[in-house]
């Protein structure tokens, strides 16, 4: 996995899309508690374009989910939604609505600052 640093390296800059996947990914692995890179499976779904496509990137920094190794599946998509496994484990997420909202009404930074602030639990339904 990599740090919230280096996935802004990765990726180029830190925005609160980017933070989306990575919340997500990072939350995952600590629940699921994979044995190796290789256990872990991922999909998200979301609009493939920027910014909500930047949750693409945190999710792959974070789970170490990557094209690469093919373990990781895009879905276009009006929300976004994660989907992490380990074995016969899932955990789903969906950003919640109010949370898409606020981040558009914000600047880059006000909406980091915002979603640090913010349990897991609020910013995504999971199952």
């Amino acid at each position: 996995m990599l740090s919230e640093e280096e996935a802004k390296k990765f990726h180029g800059h830190l925005g609160p899309y980017l933070l989306l996947g990575y919340i997500a990914g990072k939350y995952a692995v600590d629940k699921l508690k994979p044995k190796n890179e290789f256990e872990l499976k991922a999909m998200i779904k979301c609009p493939l374009k920027t910014p909500f496509s930047c949750a693409i990137d945190g999710l792959q920094c974070s789970s170490s989910c990557t094209f690469g190794k093919g373990n990781i599946k895009v879905e276009d998509g009006n929300d976004i939604e994660v989907e992490v496994g380990s074995g016969d484990k899932r955990i789903f997420f969906k950003v919640r609505k109010e949370v898409l909202k606020k981040l558009e009404e914000l600047d880059m930074q006000e909406g980091i600052k915002w979603l640090r602030s913010l349990q897991v639990e609020e910013i995504y339904e999971i199952e």
